[in-house]
C-alpha cells in the first residue's frame, strides 16, 4: 500500500516551522524512530494468514453494503470487521482496514460515523505499535476535519503524520512531498493564503531538490504552487509554473491526457488574469483539444473549455452591451453545479451581475452577486482572497442604492479583512506573498476612499477615517489597547508596564521578520520570546485583576483644543499583473484631519506621483547630494521656497480652512511622504508653515496616546554618547568632529549633574553599545549612517540601512554579527530601547527607508520604532559634519532651558535658518533633521 497508489494523493505543500508556530500547533506524540525503522518490513500485510484472509472477505462485503446505499448495515458490518482486525497481531494491516473502512463511510457523505472510527483507530493496540498505516490513517482524519473548518484541530494530526512519513520514509521522500501538500491544501481551504503560499513554495523547491526537475510529482507540486498564487493574485507567477508542468507534463503523459489538460487550463486562467484574452483563448482552445480526445472517457471536459472561452470573450468586450442570450448563457453557467468548476462559476455570476447592473437591473445583479459569494464560502471559506473580492464587490454596488448600508458592509469586510491580513502577513515568510495579501486590502481601501469622498461622504468619512487608523500599522486594536494600557500603569507598577513594553516590541519585530521573509533560527527564537511574553503577560494582568481596554480610541479623544492630526494616506489600485514595472492602474493621496471639535474629514488630494512634481523631487535630489560646509547666500534659501510652494499647495492648501485656529498639527505621513522635509513648506503668507505651526512628526496615530510622557528633559537621567570612532583601515572616512561633538554635549549634561557615560575609539562595538544604552535616558550616536535604495540590489532595506561601529571595513555583507562593525536596522529593531526618551542618530541618512505597502516605510525609522525608543532625531540626507555637531549642540541647550523635545528641535532650526548656529544656516543642514515620535 504506497501514498502515490491505493492511498489517494492530494494537490500541495511542504510544511515549515513558520506555519508550525503560526498557527500554535505541535505534534501530538513523539515518533519512536526504531519502532519506524522496523515497521518498513511490515508494510505489507502478512500473507497466508486464514485470519486475515477472512476479515478482508468481511471488510470488503461490508464496503459493499456501504456504498450500495445500506450505509446503516454496512456500518454495522465494518465495526464487526474491525472487531475482528483489532484480535490481531499485524498492526499494519488493522490499520489498513480502518483506512478502507473511514474511506468507504466519507464516500457516502457519513463523516460522522467515519470521525467515530478514526478516534477508534488511535485507541486500538495496533496504532499504539506504530505501524506505516499510522501516517495514512492520521492524514486522513486530518482531512475530514479541515474539510468542516476545524482546521485547529486538524494542523497537529497533520503534522503528526508528516512526521510519521518522514520518520518511515525520509523527509525527500515522494510519501513525505505528498503528505505535507495535504497541509497546504487545508491551509488553502481554511483562509491561510499566506501559510499555503510559502509551503507551497518550500515543497516545489524542496521537490526539484530531491526528486528532481522531470518527476512527476515535482509537476504537480508545481501546479499546486500555482494555484495559490492565482488564489493570492499572482498570476504572472503562476504562470512560469503552469507553462513548466505543462511542457513536462505533455513530454511524459502525452498531450491528450487529464493532468495535461487541468495545466493548459491552469495556463489560460493565468493569462486571462492578466488580460491576454488572445493567449487565454488559445490554451482554452487547446484545453478543447485535449478534451474532444478525452471524449470517450469524460465527455463533460469539452463543455468546460467552451465555457471559458465564452467567458473569455464576454470578459474581453468590456462595457459594450450584452445581449440578453448571452446574459442568460452565462447565468446557466453558474447555475450548472454538476458541470462547471466553483471557480468558473463565481467568475461568471460577477460578470453577469455586472451586465445586470449596466442594465439597470440591481435587484438581479445583487442576487448574482449574492450566489457567487455563496459558492466562494462554500468552496473557499469566507475568509479567502476570492471571497473578499466578491465581498467588495457587493458594497460598491450598494453605494448606487444603499449607501448606509453600503457602510455597513464596507465596515464589516474593512475589520474582517484587517484581522484575516495581520494574521496572513504576520506569518507569511515572504514579503511578496505579504504584499500580495496586502494588496487584496488596497482594493478595498481604494474603493473605500472614493466612496467617503464622493457621493456617499457624509456616512462614509468616519468610517473610512477608523479603517485609516488600523490600516495606517499592521498592530491595530490590540496594539493601541496595550499602547494605552502602558501609559496608564507607567510609574505606577513598572513590573506590569515593562511586561507591557516586551510584548509591543516582540510583536512588531515578529511582524516584521515574517512578513519580510526571514524565517530562520533567529526569527523562530523571535517567536518563541513573543508567545513567552504574551503568556507572562496575561499572567500578570490576571493576577492583578486588571484587563486592557477594549473600547477603540480616535485621535480626537486624545486632542487639545488647537491641536490636530493630519493623517496622511495613500491608497492604490492594481492592475492585473502587479510584477509588470508598472503595477498600478492608480493612485490616490487621502488627508484624514480630526480635531477636539469635529468629526474626522477626508480629503482627496489627487494622485501622489502628480503632487511630488519634479522640480519637488530635483531639489530633495539636490538636497541629498550635497554637504553644505558654511551658511549659504539667500538667494538660495529663496529658490528652495519657491521649489515646495507647489508641495504646499497641494499639501496643506486643501485643509487650511480646517486648521486655520489650531497652533500645533501631528503629522502621520505616507509612503513617499517620510522622506519629504514638511520644515521646507512655505506658508501662503510667504514664511515657512513651521512657523505658523509647531509640526510633529508622528510615524503611527498610535503615537499620540503617549505624546506627552516623558517630553521634557529629565536633568538626572543617564545619558549615552558615542562618537570619535575609529573605524577600519581601510573603511569609512574618518570624522573627527564627532569627538568634539560628544564632548561638548557631555560638558552640558554634566553640568546639570546628570551621568554620562561616553565611548570613543575601538570601544563602540555592538556588544558594548547594547548594554550601555540599556541603562541610558538619551543615547546620542555621532557617526556614519547609511540608506541604500533596496530596489537595485533586491536585500530588504532593514539590511540596507544603518549606522556604523569602530572597526567598520570598507565591504561588508548583511549578517547579524555584532563584530562586523556595521549596526543594521534588522538588527537594531531586536533591542530594548524602551527605556530611552530620546534616540539621537548624528548621521546621515537615518531617517530615510523604502516605501512598504505592508508598513508605510521600512528603514531605522521603523527598526527604532519596533524596539520601543519614544523619539528619534534622524537626518533625511547627508549632513556635513560641522554643521551636524553645532546643531545637536544647540538642541541640547534647548533642552536644558526647559523645552519640550520637539520644542526644542524646532528652535534649532529657527537658530539656524537666522544664522546662529555656525555651518548649520543652510537648509541642506537644519531642514535634514526630523524627530519622528512614536
Amino acid at each position: 500500500m504506497t501514498t502515490a497508489g491505493r492511498f489517494a494523493c492530494a494537490r500541495r505543500v511542504a510544511v515549515s516551522l513558520g506555519i508550525i508556530l503560526a498557527l500554535g500547533a505541535t505534534l501530538t506524540g513523539p515518533i519512536d524512530s526504531a519502532a519506524a525503522q522496523n515497521a518498513r518490513a511490515k508494510r505489507t500485510p502478512a500473507q497466508g494468514a486464514g485470519s486475515t484472509q477472512a476479515v478482508t472477505a468481511q471488510m470488503k462485503n461490508a464496503i459493499a453494503l456501504t456504498r450500495g446505499g445500506r450505509i446503516d448495515a454496512g456500518a454495522v458490518q465494518l465495526n464487526a470487521a474491525l472487531d475482528a482486525a483489532d484480535r490481531l497481531d499485524d498492526a499494519q494491516f488493522v490499520m489498513e482496514q480502518y483506512y478502507d473502512a473511514t474511506a468507504a463511510l466519507r464516500a457516502v457523505k457519513r463523516d460522522d460515523l467515519a470521525e467515530k472510527l478514526f478516534v477508534r483507530a488511535f485507541q486500538s493496540k495496533a496504532a499504539a505499535q506504530s505501524p506505516p498505516g499510522n501516517a495514512d490513517v492520521l492524514l486522513e482524519y486530518a482531512i475530514l476535519l479541515s474539510d468542516h473548518a476545524r482546521i485547529a484541530e486538524a494542523v497537529p494530526l497533520y503534522m503528526k503524520g508528516i512526521a510519521a512519513f518522514n520518520a518511515y520514509w525520509g523527509e525527500g521522500s515522494e510519501e513525505s512531498l505528498i503528505a505535507n501538500d495535504k497541509l497546504a491544501v487545508a491551509l488553502s481551504a481554511n483562509g491561510s493564503a499566506a501559510s499555503a503560499t510559502n509551503l507551497g513554495r518550500h515543497n516545489f523547491e524542496r521537490s526539484e531538490k530531491a526528486l528532481g526537475p522531470d518527476h512527476r510529482t515535482t509537476w504537480k507540486l508545481a501546479n499546486n504552487y500555482a494555484d495559490m498564487l492565482r488564489e493570492i493574485g499572482a498570476p504572472a507567477k503562476a504562470l512560469e509554473l503552469d507553462l513548466f508542468a505543462i511542457e513536462k507534463r505533455a513530454k511524459h503523459y502525452g498531450e491528450n491526457h487529464l493532468n495535461t489538460l487541468v495545466t493548459v487550463n491552469n495556463a489560460g486562467q493565468d493569462f486571462l488574469n492578466l488580460g491576454r484574452f488572445d493567449d487565454a483563448r488559445r490554451y482554452f482552445r487547446r484545453h478543447r483539444a485535449i478534451a474532444v480526445a478525452m471524449a470517450p472517457k469524460d465527455p463533460s471536459c469539452a463543455g468546460q473549455a467552451d465555457a471559458w472561452l465564452f467567458y473569455t470573450d464576454m470578459l474581453a468586450a468590456g462595457d459594450a452591451p450584452t445581449s440578453q442570450a448571452d446574459l442568460e448563457r452565462l447565468e446557466a453557467i453558474v447555475a450548472n453545479e454538476e458541470n462547471f468548476a466553483d471557480f468558473l462559476r463565481i467568475k461568471a455570476a460577477v460578470l453577469a451581475a455586472g451586465k445586470r447592473e449596466a442594465r439597470g437591473e440591481r435587484g438581479a445583479g445583487m442576487r448574482l452577486r449574492e450566489t457567487a459569494l455563496a459558492i466562494s464560502t462554500r468552496a473557499f471559506t469566507a475568509q479567502h482572497p476570492i471571497s473578499f473580492e466578491i465581498k467588495l464587490g457587493i458594497a460598491v454596488a450598494l453605494i448606487a442604492t444603499d449607501p448606509n448600508r453600503a457602510v455597513q458592509n464596507f465596515t464589516a469586510l474593512d475589520r474582517e479583512m484587517f484581522e484575516w491580513m495581520k494574521r496572513e502577513v504576520g506569518t507569511a515568510g515572504d514579503r511578496a506573498v505579504a504584499e500580495a495579501i496586502r494588496a487584496h486590502a488596497d482594493h478595498l481601501l481604494f474603493a473605500f476612499g472614493r466612496f467617503a469622498t464622493g457621493a456617499g461622504a457624509a456616512v462614509a468619512q468616519p468610517a473610512f477615517a477608523a479603517a485609516v487608523l488600523r490600516w495606517k500599522t499592521l498592530g491595530g486594536g490590540d496594539a493601541t489597547a496595550l499602547r494605552r494600557f502602558e501609559t496608564e500603569v507607567a510609574g505606577k507598577d513598572e513590573e506590569t508596564a515593562a511586561l507591557v513594553r516586551a510584548a509591543l516590541r516582540l510583536n512588531g519585530e515578529k511582524q516584521e521578520l515574517f512578513s519580510s521573509g526571514n524565517i530562520d533560527d533567529w526569527a523562530r527564537s523571535v517567536w518563541h520570546r513573543q508567545d513567552a511574553a504574551e503568556k507572562a503577560l496575561n499572567k500578570r494582568l490576571d493576577a492583578i485583576g486588571a484587563k486592557l481596554p477594549q473600547d477603540p480610541i480616535r485621535p480626537a479623544q486624545l486632542l487639545a483644543p488647537r491641536e490636530a492630526v493630519v493623517n496622511y494616506f495613500i491608497t492604490r489600485q492594481w492592475k492585473a499583473d502587479r510584477q509588470s514595472k508598472d503595477p498600478l492602474a492608480a493612485t490616490l493621496l487621502y488627508a484624514i484631519v480630526e480635531t477636539a471639535q469635529s468629526e474626522p474629514r477626508v480629503v482627496d488630494l489627487g494622485d501622489p506621483g502628480k503632487m511630488v512634481d519634479t522640480s519637488v523631487r530635483t531639489e530633495i535630489a539636490r538636497l541629498r547630494t550635497m554637504q553644505a560646509t558654511a551658511p549659504d547666500l539667500d538667494e538660495r534659501a529663496l529658490d528652495t521656497k519657491g521649489r515646495f510652494q507647489n508641495l504646499h499647495a497641494r499639501l496643506f492648501a486643501p485643509l487650511e480652512a480646517m486648521l486655520k485656529d489650531k497652533t500645533t498639527l501631528y503629522v502621520v505621513p505616507d509612503g513617499f511622504l517620510f522622506a519629504v522635509p514638511f520644515s521646507l513648506l512655505p506658508d501662503a503668507d510667504g514664511g515657512l508653515l513651521e512657523d505658523k505651526f509647531a509640526i510633529r512628526m508622528l510615524t503611527s496615530p498610535d503615537a499620540l496616546i503617549a505624546i506627552h510622557a516623558r517630553e521634557t528633559l529629565d536633568k538626572q537621567g543617564a545619558m549615552l554618547l558615542a562618537g570619535g570612532i575609529e573605524y577600519g583601515v581601510p573603511g569609512p572616512m574618518q570624522l573627527p568632529a564627532t569627538r568634539t561633538e560628544i564632548e561638548a554635549i557631555a560638558k552640558l549634561a554634566r553640568a546639570r549633574g546628570a551621568p554620562v557615560e561616553m565611548l570613543s575609539g575601538r570601544g563602540v562595538s555592538e556588544g558594548v553599545l547594547r548594554e550601555a544604552i540599556g541603562k541610558a535616558r538619551i543615547a546620542h550616536l555621532a557617526t556614519h549612517g547609511f540608506y541604500h535604495d533596496s530596489t537595485a540590489s533586491g536585500l530588504d532595506t532593514l539590511w540596507q540601512s544603518g549606522i556604523v561601529l569602530s572597526g567598520a571595513g570598507d565591504s561588508r555583507w548583511p549578517l547579524r554579527d555584532d563584530k562586523d562593525g556595521y549596526l543594521y536596522a534588522f538588527e537594531l529593531m531586536d533591542w530594548d530601547l524602551s527605556g530611552l526618551d530620546l534616540l539621537v542618530l548624528s548621521a546621515c541618512e537615518t531617517g530615510r527607508g523604502d516605501e512598504s505597502f505592508v508598513s508605510g516605510l521600512r528603514g531605522l525609522p521603523t527598526a527604532l520604532g519596533i524596539a520601543g525608543a519614544r523619539r528619534a532625531l534622524l537626518t533625511l540626507w547627508p549632513v556635513a559634519d560641522e554643521g551636524t555637531a553645532n546643531f545637536a549642540l544647540r538642541f541640547y541647550e534647548h533642552l536644558a532651558e526647559g523645552l519640550t523635545y520637539s520644542d526644542a528641535r524646532r528652535q534649532t532650526r529657527r537658530d539656524a535658518r537666522d544664522g546662529k548656529v555656525a555651518g548649520a544656516r543652510d537648509a541642506s543642514v537644519w531642514a535634514a533633521f526630523v524627530l519622528f515620535e512614536g
